[in-house]
This record gives C-alpha cells, sequence and structure tokens, in this order.
C-alpha cells in the first residue's frame, strides 16, 4: 500500500473537518452483517426469517421495532392500496423507456426507485398541511385533502372498511380525505411519522409493480411505441 504524500505546508488546509480525529471504521446502527446477520438486534435467518412476514420487517427496518398484530395488518393493507402505479405516471415511464433502449435490469430497477423516490417527495411536499393537521386535528380537515369525486370516496371506504375488518381505526377517514390523504393517514397512525420512513413504504410498496410494468416492454419496441416525432424527409448530401 502507497502512503499518499504530505501536503506542502503553504498548502494545508485548517479547519472542522481537518482539526479533529475521525474513527477508522463504519459503525453499523442498523443491520450488523456477519454469519449471523442481525437487523435491529434481531436475528434474520433464525428469527425473522421464520416467524415474521415481510410488512413486520419492513416496519423493524424503519422504526426499530417490530409492530403490534393491528398495525401490521394496517400497514400490510395501505401498503397493498399503495403498490399499483401505472404506466401513466413519469417514474414508470422512465423506466419503460430505460427498457425500450435496452439498458440493463439493474439500470431500469435503478430509474424506477429513483423516479418513485421523487414521486412520494413531490407527494410529501403536496400534504404538508395535512401532516400539521394530523398533529392537532381538532379542526375540520383541510378542504383540499377533502374528498371530492365519488372515486375518491368510494376508495376511503374500501379503506376502512379493510382496515376495519383488522380492528384499526382511523379517525381522520371519518373526515372522507381524498385516497392519497387518506393512505397518508394511514401510514402515520401505524408509527410512520418520519419523512423518510414514509418515502421509504411508498416506494417500497410501488417498487415491484413498476419495475414490472417496465419489464412487461420488449427492447427497441419503437414501432409499437407512441412516439410523437415531427415530420422529417431523409436527404443526402453530396
Amino acid at each position: 500500500m502507497t502512503l499518499p504524500a504530505p501536503l506542502d505546508p503553504q498548502f494545508a488546509l485548517e479547519g472542522p473537518l481537518e482539526s479533529r480525529p475521525f474513527p477508522d471504521t463504519l459503525t453499523a446502527r442498523v443491520v450488523t452483517p456477519g454469519d449471523h446477520p442481525r437487523l435491529h438486534g434481531y436475528d434474520v435467518e433464525s428469527d425473522l426469517a421464520r416467524h415474521y412476514e415481510p410488512t413486520e420487517v419492513l416496519f423493524l427496518s424503519l422504526t426499530g421495532e417490530l409492530p403490534s398484530p393491528a398495525v401490521k395488518a394496517a400497514l400490510r393493507v395501505a401498503l397493498t392500496f399503495l403498490a399499483p402505479v401505472s404506466v401513466a405516471h413519469a417514474s414508470v415511464h422512465a423506466a419503460a423507456l430505460a427498457r425500450l433502449c435496452g439498458t440493463t435490469s439493474g439500470s431500469i430497477i435503478g430509474v424506477a426507485a429513483i423516479g418513485l423516490a421523487e414521486q412520494s417527495r413531490a407527494l410529501l411536499d403536496e400534504h404538508a398541511e395535512l401532516f400539521t393537521w394530523l398533529k392537532s386535528p381538532t379542526a375540520k380537515l383541510p378542504l383540499r385533502y377533502q374528498a371530492r369525486s365519488s372515486a375518491d370516496r368510494e376508495s376511503c371506504r374500501r379503506l376502512t372498511r379493510a382496515l376495519g375488518e383488522s380492528g384499526f381505526h382511523v379517525r381522520a377517514l371519518d373526515e372522507e380525505p381524498t385516497r392519497d390523504a387518506a393512505l397518508l393517514c394511514v401510514l402515520v397512525a401505524c408509527g410512520l411519522e418520519r419523512r423518510e420512513q414514509l418515502e421509504a413504504a411508498i416506494v417500497t410498496a410501488r417498487l415491484p409493480s413498476a419495475v414490472a410494468e417496465a419489464m412487461s416492454e420488449e427492447v427497441v419496441n419503437f414501432a409499437g411505441y407512441p412516439i410523437n416525432l415531427p415530420r422529417y424527409r431523409y436527404e443526402e448530401t453530396p
């Protein structure tokens, strides 16, 4: 191993990063690697894989705790409601275009994940006032988050019925919110209150369907893709 040459003293930097010692190793805070990997202290292969479902492992990963039976059931319902994301969304459309262009599967998955993460970020930004209301829901649900279409109201009712089967009641759903607002209310009620937890849960729920939709496209199927190109003609230059 070749050590870096010492800096010329006249070019040496002095600041908060240069004036303190740094540790020599990384700290594992969630996953303990090794022959018996652990997730927040739980043995993955001998305990989690045998006794717990993916929804519980997701909740454990994001919060450090296993969910109660009621929260597990509610989270399963919410994640399933969140799962479908169509090619009409930019995130899936971008992944489908990547497939169309013949890129690798890893790149397609990466495009879908990044697109979904941005979609989730925008969704949470749109519902910033909702999260403020949820901290103290004494007044009526803000008008912008109230369902205005019969489709939204019916979806919210189906969500309420599905949650009711597990005995999990989210009071905010009584206000008949929009579908997006209702699902965010459920995730928060389950204990996913931090922004990064919500974004991770949404992306995790939607990634399989997004990737599956993209992979269903045929590579280089440009003739069968609705590409609106301008009219042109070939001209050979002398």
